[in-house]
């Protein structure tokens, strides 16, 4: 019988307009009185106008460099110390990282506040970690799932439109990630329960972004709450965070994050957001995979929603013989994720596969 460990859901969520004012009641409930927050500056900013001014005397660490594995070492260290009872994540992916993690590390609770909608990472307890230069480095899943989740949708829709793109992108990736790995790891078997469930929200996933995309991105052109933003902010941190958080291993990553993992070889990278970065991968993944017909629908989607379709767009020279071989020795070193698709990818194959989406500009 197969198993799982399910961590499907933070131990509360909540979103809409003024729900940050709630805090110090939700605070108070946990029995949470000593306060830590990890926040971005631009994040900060944005969300101090929506926050309970109480918190503005709350002893506050700024992030300016990745999720390292020194940052989350200085602030648990720091925590043990303070006895701190819970940090609070106010930003994007990397300052919500740093929170998990350290949270983890010292034992205490997790309260995540979102700024933008690029990733899951208010949802799924894990933590992407990078060396200090932003090469990406591994990833680590928590036993635990995160404490508490807050959503002011007002905050994502003022964000600049980038990132709700990339969030679009890596959250698509989802679907055809989880895909593969369900083919790879249950071919021809019935699928257990819980992976139904991460299936069912990984096709939700896949079907609410390719209907709301669009309408979500002129919201957030126009700093405008609608109702298909809503939906696409909810698709992004709760239903891509079910995926991985229902399916386990069957729902997290395969070929779309490894190409991405590879183009940080790239210093082009460091101008483009993850789930930009991770949106270009799928249709490489794709390719392997020889599913033609779904490479083609999506670039009419990247195309109206101005993603890259291309390694030109992401300033890549594909004729760079250097620079592409490094990239696709680290797209395939050993522990990367593309092994675990149903397809033997081998240099020559990730190679055609990365020529025939160039091809298709």
């Amino acid at each position: 019988m197969t198993s799982a460990i399910v961590k499907g859901a933070p131990g509360h969520y909540r979103i809409g307009a003024d729900v940050l004012k709630e805090l110090p009641t939700r605070l108070a409930a946990l029995d949470i009185k000593n306060i830590h927050i990890v926040s971005g500056r631009k994040a900060w900013e944005a969300a101090s106008p929506y926050l309970p001014e109480e918190l503005s005397r709350s002893a506050i660490t700024f992030v300016d460099g990745p999720c390292t594995l020194e940052t989350v070492e200085q602030l648990a260290t720091l925590y043990k110390r303070e006895a701190v009872d819970a940090v609070i994540g106010i930003g994007g992916g990397t300052a919500l990282d740093i929170a998990k993690a350290a949270a983890v590390q010292a034992g205490i609770k997790s309260v995540l506040i979102p700024t933008i909608a690029a990733t899951c990472a208010a949802w799924t307890p894990l933590s992407v970690f990078y060396e200090a230069d932003g090469t990406h480095s591994h990833y680590t899943e928590f036993p635990l799932a995160n404490t508490l989740v807050l959503i002011e949708p007002a905050i994502i829709a003022a964000s600049p439109i980038e990132y709700l793109k990339a969030g679009i992108g890596d959250t698509l990736a989802k679907y055809y990630e989880a895909d593969a790995l369900v083919r790879r790891f249950y071919k021809d078997e019935e699928l257990p329960v819980w992976l139904q469930v991460s299936q069912f929200a990984a096709l939700a996933c896949r079907d609410i972004l390719l209907k709301d995309g669009k309408a979500a991105l002129e919201s957030v052109s126009e700093k405008k709450v609608t109702d298909a933003l809503i939906r696409v902010i909810e698709t992004i941190i709760m239903t891509g965070g079910m995926v991985g958080g229902f399916g386990e291993k069957a729902g997290r990553i395969a070929g779309a994050h490894s190409v991405h993992n590879g183009l940080t070889e790239a210093p082009s990278m460091k101008d483009f957001l993850h789930g930009s970065i991770v949106a270009y991968g799928t249709l490489v993944q794709l390719a392997i995979e020889g599913k033609e017909d779904e490479l083609n629908k999506l670039l009419e989607y990247y195309e109206e929603w101005d993603f890259p379709t291309s390694l030109k767009d992401l300033a890549v020279d594909i004729h760079d013989a250097e620079i592409l071989g490094r990239i696709m020795k680290k797209i395939l070193l050993p522990q990367e994720s593309i092994h675990l698709m149903e397809e033997k990818v081998t240099e020559d194959i990730l190679e055609k596969a990365i020529f025939h989406v160039e091809n298709k500009k």
